[in-house]
């Protein structure tokens, strides 16, 4: 598949660089635009609070000191846990460099930088006198393009893809921040640093070749290719040794336990990743409509055991999706529907774990400057799996070296466990006050659910569902 699509790419190219007629050729301009948000958040989450110190260098104080200590319960009056605020503003900006240009023939071409300023979730301590804060600067997504009205257009390098997000159908997120995919994420903490009440997640920016073609009676199709998760400069490859950090490592010590990336730092095991999609647009008794299928594929790396023995313990990922709007008179009303074997946020699947369901629906209706709407989603996926790696097995002549997690009651590896539910809605509004300036309402509910696993282990008990709800109000800019 990889030489097919590489293959098409280059003749593609070709023709888009063939001779044409003569134009006027435009040497490229800068244009500088992006957007900046102010909001207001209010919070209810399960968990919401801190029950350990955490573990910093040294002179440096603590995580948890400076939040309010609750006296009520003997676990409180002991001193271990302290409340989190319901309560907080949050800003965001990015700041996007379009390049354009055209050829003599005819041919555009161009770049586009979107600059961030979010890069990570909370102040990283680097040593006890250096520190690196929330809004440090970093690529959103950056490409170049060549295009051709004829042949359509070709992009390479950090992007989405078709399927993750340029050619998609029935995803209905234009009121508020964008419902259950807009900015609630920026409101919500993460349980014993975990990713649980956060979003479904998004295929990623990975960096990749992407063609998009010209729409031939109302169809279009796209496809790309990446070589791995990553994206940016340089390999991660310091050294010729494998490991998770290098990019081009097809196998490594530790490689099971990433199916799913690791949070921060773009560490998956994902390799050669291909997205197709074919997409129809047209207009039927004045209702614009949109149909989209599209596949997503890819291998994963193999787990390196310290005797040298390479287990292929993961599944390829292997996802179809479907979806379909509509709009007229204002009205926008839109499903999606995805199956295949996938983990959530889009991980690789280890051998035997239950394959991915995933149905979303929304709505939006603008009248004049209002445009309100709402969405919906829902995911069954596997979670926590019902397997785990042993070198002991992989060494022993297992061919995937998976050994089935004992069914012991209350460690969450039970007859329960291994079926996570992730559901989600979102309703909100915005009003146009001025071109580029809106003022934004939303509330939106995510829940995870996996019964019998603990999804929040620094609390007693098991806590086998967590809720998250946040209210945002604000304005955002977008220029």
């Amino acid at each position: 598949m990889r030489k097919i699509l590489l293959g098409t790419t280059a003749v593609v190219g070709a023709a888009l660089l063939a001779p044409a007629v003569a134009v006027a050729q435009e040497a490229p301009t800068v244009r500088i635009g992006g957007f900046f948000r102010a909001y207001y958040g209010n919070t209810q989450q399960s968990g919401r609070n801190s029950t350990q110190p955490s573990t910093l260098a040294t002179n440096v104080s603590g995580a948890t000191s400076n939040l309010q200590q609750q006296a009520t319960g003997s676990a409180e009056s002991a001193g271990n846990i302290a409340r989190l605020s319901k309560n907080d503003f949050s800003t965001d900006a990015e700041v996007h460099v379009f390049v354009n240009g055209k050829t003599a023939n005819g041919l555009s071409y161009g770049a586009v930088i979107e600059i961030a300023f979010n890069q990570q979730e909370g102040r990283n301590i680097v040593q006890q006198r250096a520190s690196t804060g929330k809004t440090t600067a970093s690529i959103d997504e950056y490409y170049a393009f060549i295009a051709s009205p004829t042949f359509g257009q070709i992009r390479f390098g950090d992007e989405d893809g078709p399927v993750g997000g340029l050619m998609n159908s029935g995803v209905v997120t234009n009121f508020g921040t964008g419902g259950i995919y807009g900015d609630r994420e920026s409101f919500v903490s993460r349980q014993a640093n975990v990713r649980t009440t956060t979003a479904p997640g998004s295929l990623g920016d990975n960096t990749k070749i992407i063609y998009l073609s010209p729409q031939f009676f109302g169809f279009d199709f796209g496809a790309s290719f990446a070589f791995n998760y990553n994206e940016g400069e340089d390999t991660g490859c310091s050294s010729n040794q494998s490991s998770g950090w290098c990019d081009s490592a097809y196998a490594f010590t530790g490689a099971s336990n990433f199916g799913i990336a690791a949070a921060g730092p773009n560490m998956s095991v994902r390799r050669n990743e291909y997205q197709a999609a074919l997409r129809w647009r047209g207009s039927l008794a004045g209702v614009g409509l949109a149909v989209t299928g599209g596949y997503v594929g890819a291998g994963a790396a193999r787990e390196l055991t310290v005797q040298g023995t390479q287990a292929r313990l993961y599944n390829n990922l292997n996802v179809f999706q479907v979806g379909a709007q509509a709009t007229a008179y204002g009205l926008t009303v839109g499903a999606q529907y995805e199956h295949g074997d996938s983990n959530f946020f889009w991980g690789n699947t280890l051998r035997g774990d239950r394959p991915m369901d995933q149905f979303f629906t929304g709505a939006s209706y603008t009248v004049g400057p209002f445009t309100i709407g709402g969405n919906y989603v829902i995911q069954t996926v596997e979670g926590g799996s019902r397997s785990s790696f042993s070198a002991a097995a992989a060494n022993g002549g297992s061919s995937t070296g998976l050994v089935a997690n004992p069914g012991t009651p209350g460690t969450g590896n039970g007859t329960n466990a291994a079926l996570m539910r992730r559901i989600g809605w979102g309703v909100g509004g915005n009003y146009r006050l001025a071109p580029g300036l809106d003022l934004v309402a939303e509330y939106s509910s995510y829940t995870v659910a996996e019964r019998g696993r603990d999804l929040d282990p620094s609390n007693p008990g098991i806590q086998d569902r967590n809720v998250a709800k946040v209210f945002i109000l604000g304005t955002r800019l977008a220029f």
